[in-house]
């Protein structure tokens, strides 16, 4: 399967921080594209896994995605 690369800027934030980080993530290019933009939907599977992953105090905000072309 084929994939492509999205850069997401993100915030992780607890009551005492926020932390700012980002991530050049491999996602699966769709099968079949019913829409312009599936960035949207596979940012936020890859959201809800990345929370799944932290501490219950700890909360995942997307500030910015967008797809990167000519990476390798």
């Amino acid at each position: 399967m084929s994939t492509y690369k999205v850069y997401i800027s993100y915030v992780i934030q607890s009551a005492a921080q926020q932390i700012h980080k980002a991530a050049l993530v491999d996602l699966p290019l769709p099968k079949y594209s019913f829409y312009l933009d599936n960035s949207a939907q596979q940012v936020v599977q890859w959201a809800e896994t990345k929370q799944a992953a932290l501490p219950e105090n700890e909360k995942i905000v997307i500030l910015n995605f967008f797809n990167v072309a000519n990476v390798k």
